[in-house]
């Protein structure tokens, strides 16, 4: 009976509280190093569809830019189940210099376990696997309070985890595309030594609006520059 119960709390948590998030979104990045413009990058809700017979959000972003000499491109796609917000599938694309890298994930929360397309094995994975381009949408919908620290292991590939979120002590004001400045809740991330910073806004949209990313030619900086679509989450 506890068990039923819970459940049901759990089924009326998810229709009260739909994700800030809705298909078609798209946000539209400029990418500075500095005060130098160094390139462009969109993140999107692509559309949803059945990935191993589960409804499943589909995250895409591309982005392309660098310093002469280092130009580069990425894509990222990522299959994340639309109820339970796991990882199900994951492909990450890099060019640089002409040449491509290319990694595709088959990622199995079920089983705990991952792999990698064209690769023999597989490896273990956390129960509620996530990857990097799903955890910046995971960020957007769990309940950050500042001056709060988090500690998650998550991500599918558990050599980084774990990953420490760090919520800062207060509001900071963050332009956006028209102008106007929206109180925002400052975000970093770190990862085996690696960190992320990002500023979402408090609001019912949650938007990333600028992030701090670090890449092999330095710290960049992603100024959100445009929305559209999302329905009312993505107004």
């Amino acid at each position: 009976m506890i068990s039923i119960t819970l459940l049901l709390v759990r089924i009326l948590g998810m229709l009260v509280a739909p994700h800030p998030f809705a298909v078609g979104e798209t946000l539209r990045y400029e990418a500075k190093l500095g005060y130098f413009d160094v390139g462009t990058a969109t993140v999107s809700v692509s559309h949803r569809a059945p990935e191993r017979g589960v409804d499943a959000y589909v995250f895409t972003m591309a982005g392309q830019g660098g310093p002469p000499g280092l130009r580069v491109r990425y894509d990222l796609t990522s299959w994340v189940d639309s109820r339970r917000f796991n990882s199900l599938r994951f492909h990450r694309q890099l060019m640089q210099a002409g040449k491509a890298e290319k990694h595709e994930y088959v990622i199995l929360p079920d089983s705990s376990r991952y792999r990698e397309v064209g690769v023999p094995g597989e490896w273990v994975s956390p129960s509620e696997p996530l990857d990097e381009l799903a955890f910046l949408y995971f960020l957007r919908t769990a309940p950050l309070q500042l001056g709060r620290s988090y500690t998650y292991s998550r991500y599918f590939r558990t050599g980084y985890n774990p990953i420490q979120v760090v919520v800062g002590a207060a509001r900071q004001p963050v332009a956006m595309p028209d102008g106007k400045s929206v109180p925002s809740i400052p975000v970093t991330v770190t990862s085996r030594g690696m960190i992320m910073k990002v500023w979402i806004t408090d609001d019912a949209r949650r938007l990333p609006a600028q992030l701090e990313v670090p890449l092999q030619f330095g710290v960049v900086s992603l100024v959100l520059a445009g929305t559209q679509g999302g329905g009312e989450a993505g107004k």
